[in-house]
């Protein structure tokens, strides 16, 4: 059994790895707390959690798994886990069980770690977590009703909807309440790389807690303060897939690299060269920049030295499907968009247009993805409005002349200056770039679609 007394402890330095000068001085309440799966997030969480002088009870269905832990020897390799879960074992702060229920008076907190694998179809296997979930409601019916509410957290990668739609459903109806009383429940994914996963937890990039409601788990009770780094309290779904797009992410980034040097090394040329160059432009590569979403690309440079990039792979005989795939999803979020302009208005709106030249503060119209927009507009029978504050075609020179001549219906015709009438009669109004002049009950509107910061606008079109 977990002893029932909490602690205070004042936290020393760490021994091998840093730690900020604050959380020396941290005055911290200690938590009895329970970790469901003892896998490599559950056993390196319990270690970090001993290192900070909590009492953890590790919990696992493999016997094998919690006869190592109570020795103090860890089921998977993972570098600083051991010794930390040795010395909690010699302090007589970590402990290990097959199963919670004996335990869960004299829990504060519970996070629960099992595995989500893959199945067959690419979905996450939610069997046992689902299955852990009910076994946990069934022992927290049997909590004393003094006790104060248990916190139930969950680390398992699962995608956007789980907690709302299966988890508590799931504890709701084996614990005979919804969560508020008796239990509360959080999401907290976690971002560790196998073989620096202690130093993960401690130097996180993020912290990320879904909540029923802000601010319910007070920052989970306290387990990660004094570890510097940005918390985010936000609602399960953002939290649950915050998880899968870091990871998809880092796959796209793998993946981009690897066909990048199959493209170099086609043309003699060093692999690793090129991406020093890449890597040292902080500004714009390795950056926020282009990673909101908003609308496709476009202007002069991208479209074409991709499709240059394409053009040198081809020469090689390389297959390069993630390069080639950019391209192509981008003129499928373009027939996107324009499904959900579709599905808000339909033909003939009206809808007025809100930029033209591919993005703000210039009036190049080279491959903007808003003029080919407004043409799938016209052509789809909309009564179109146009209003771009970069634009004057009388002023356009060179290509953009040209292009121009080829578009003088959306160009000349289309184009107002006074926005304000234009956007009293339409249906459904585009903002498909920033535009600073623009009134603050237009921009409030209800019934415009903000493509350039993809908001939820498009969600409910």
């Amino acid at each position: 059994m977990i002893p029932p007394d909490r602690e205070l402890l004042q936290i020393g330095p760490s021994r091998d790895h840093a730690r900020p000068p604050l959380f020396r001085l941290l005055e911290t309440v200690l938590l009895r707390t329970a970790i469901l799966g003892l896998g490599y997030v559950g056993t390196t969480t319990a270690a970090c959690l001993l290192e900070d002088g909590h009492r953890v009870l590790g919990v696992d269905i493999n016997p094998a798994k919690v006869e190592a832990l109570g020795r103090g020897r860890s089921p998977v390799v993972e570098p600083g886990v051991e010794e930390r879960l040795q010395a909690g074992v010699e302090a007589g702060r970590m402990t290990a069980a097959t199963d919670i229920a004996p335990h869960i008076d004299d829990l504060d907190l519970v996070i629960v770690c099992v595995g989500t694998p893959s199945r067959a179809d690419g979905k996450l296997d939610l069997t046992h977590l689902l299955e852990v979930t009910r076994q946990l409601g069934r022992s927290l019916a049997g909590r004393s009703a003094d006790r104060p509410p248990l916190l139930l957290v969950f680390r398992s990668t699962m995608p956007p909807g789980t907690m709302d739609r299966l988890v508590a459903p799931t504890l709701r109806k084996a614990a005979g309440e919804a969560p508020g009383g008796r239990y509360e429940i959080a999401f907290n994914p976690e971002f560790l790389r196998e073989s620096t996963a202690v130093k993960d937890y401690f130097s996180p990039p993020k912290i990320v807690i879904g909540e029923r409601e802000p601010g319910l788990t007070k920052k989970l009770m306290g387990i990660y303060d004094g570890i510097e780094a940005p918390i985010f309290e936000v609602p399960f779904g953002t939290a649950e897939m915050a998880k899968m797009v870091d990871n998809s992410f880092h796959a796209l980034k793998v993946a981009f690299a690897n066909e990048i040097g199959r493209i170099a090394l086609s043309k003699n040329i060093d692999p690793q060269s090129v991406a020093d160059l890449f890597l040292a432009d902080t500004k714009l590569n390795i950056s926020p920049y282009y990673l909101r979403p908003g609308g496709p690309f476009g202007g002069s440079c991208l479209p074409k030295d991709l499709s240059a990039m394409l053009a040198l792979a081809r020469e090689s005989g390389l297959s390069v499907p993630v390069l080639s795939g950019a391209r192509e999803s981008n003129a499928m979020h373009l027939a996107w968009i324009l499904q959900a302009i579709k599905r808000r208005a339909p033909a003939p709106g009206p809808v007025l247009l809100l930029g033209l030249s591919f993005k703000s503060g210039t009036d190049d119209l080279r491959n903007s993805p808003l003029l080919a927009l407004a043409e799938m507009l016209l052509e789809a029978g909309y009564d179109l409005s146009v209003h771009d504050p970069d634009l004057d075609s009388a002023r356009l020179v060179g290509v953009n002349f040209a292009l121009g001549v080829e578009h003088q219906e959306v160009l000349v015709e289309r184009m107002v200056e006074d926005v304000e009438p234009a956007a009293a009669k339409a249906a459904v109004m585009i903002l498909g770039k920033p535009m600073k002049h623009l009134p603050r009950a237009l921009l409030e509107d209800p019934r415009l679609i903000d493509i350039d910061r993809l908001g939820t606008s498009l969600a409910s079109a």
